[in-house]
């Protein structure tokens, strides 16, 4: 018999059962599922099985310290309505949610606004913290200011690190445990992963000695801080980049997300893809011409590799201004154009109000001005995101 066999041998049984003993220190009796009777009042199976389910989950809670999770996901909306209908109602509270794209794609906009929006929903009620991680050093007060982040205005934090990302978090649950502002949702913007250094990266004179070092660590402190973000309801909102892919021919490994797209990756390792509640994929369709919009900005293709409310890969165009953010009427009148609610030409106008017609540049004022024309073209939205995003990929739904 060889050593290794003599090896398997000693392992004591006892040993392996006790390490995944649960500490009870009371002996209880055991669970026992109720007989019927004769003279017992009916009881319909599915009333049977749900008091079952609840009884082992009280004993799960009370013994080993596992309760189930609430089964719902609150969001904040991004404030555009197209992209919040393909997110299931926006971004997750008590998740990670990565935003991921070229460079210009507009994925710290979209993440700020997402602050901005978190302000204006929570920050009347005292406990509302949303922070900005910003590790690029490129984003300063102004700019979270013009892009809505005003209730209060907020100096980014700069000089981040791996470390420093993670302190954060556990400094913000320590500080909404000890306030008792759990409940409270927090917004905390990290950007970007791409650029963040870890302490030992950036003491290192050898680059060749760190390699992989960063994603080492971000698979031990993903899933920890996940959790604790769940636990303190926390959007955890993560900035990254896209990354070519190297072609090794046969030797290249299988892409794991397949619909990401082609030859592109993000860095910072697989763990990023399998907590992030979201994955939203940001790439430029084309630039905005200032003479028809009346602002400079971008036209961005979005859609979610990973979504765990709404069915994935549903590709859809925000419109953007490189000022003021990405627009909800530009988006809105963009996405009525495309799915022919909406006609245009040298003289546009709403298929549900013919009458009206009036050029691209001055669609956002009449909007403004005209309650008549608002009111049919938010009807005109509202149905057409039901037809041709709700009713189209989650027919179920209401």
């Amino acid at each position: 018999m060889t050593d290794e066999n003599n090896e398997l041998e000693n392992v004591d049984a006892e040993d392996i059962l006790k390490s995944v003993e649960l500490n009870i220190e009371e002996k209880e009796p055991a669970i026992e599922i109720a007989k019927p009777k004769a003279k017992r009042k009916a009881v319909t199976v599915d009333d049977e099985t749900k008091a079952l389910y609840s009884e082992f989950s009280s004993f799960l809670e009370d013994k080993v310290d596992m309760a189930p999770d609430s089964g719902i996901k609150s969001t904040i909306p991004t404030g555009i309505d197209i992209l919040d209908a393909i997110l299931g109602g926006g971004v997750a509270i008590g998740a990670l949610d990565i935003v991921v794209g070229q460079p210009g794609s507009g994925k710290s906009m979209l993440a700020i606004q997402v602050l901005a929006k978190a302000q204006e929903l929570y920050g009347d009620q005292p406990g509302f913290i949303g922070h900005f991680l910003d590790s690029e050093e490129a984003t300063t007060t102004i700019r979270l200011s013009n892009l809505g982040v005003r209730k209060p205005l907020i100096k980014p934090y700069s000089d981040i690190t791996v470390e420093k990302v993670f302190k954060f978090l556990e400094g913000l649950c320590l500080f909404k445990e000890q306030k008792k502002i759990i409940d409270i949702p927090s917004v905390v913007i990290w950007d970007s992963i791409a650029n963040t250094l870890s302490e030992k990266e950036r003491e290192a004179t050898d680059v060749n000695s760190v390699i992989g070092y960063k994603a080492r660590m971000l698979s031990i402190l993903i899933p920890k801080y996940v959790a604790r973000c769940a636990q303190y309801n926390i959007a955890f909102i993560a900035v990254n980049q896209l990354r070519d892919v190297l072609n090794l021919g046969m030797f290249a490994p299988a892409k794991d997300l397949k619909f990401m797209s082609n030859s592109k990756d993000m860095p910072g390792g697989t763990v990023l893809k399998y907590n992030a509640f979201h994955l939203i994929e940001m790439k430029v369709k084309s630039a905005l011409k200032p003479e028809q919009y009346g602002f400079d900005g971008v036209i961005a293709k979005v859609k979610c590799v990973k979504n765990k409310l709404f069915a994935p890969n549903i590709e859809v165009e925000i419109v953007g201004s490189f000022q003021t953010g990405f627009s909800n009427f530009w988006t809105n009148y963009n996405f009525l154009a495309s799915n022919k609610a909406l006609k245009t030409g040298a003289w546009n106008y709403l298929i549900n109000m013919p009458e009206k017609k009036f050029r691209t540049k001055d669609a956002e004022e009449l909007y403004l001005d005209d309650s008549e024309f608002k009111k049919n073209f938010d009807k005109a939205v509202k149905e057409t995101i039901q037809s041709e995003l709700i009713d189209k990929y989650n027919p179920e739904l209401d």
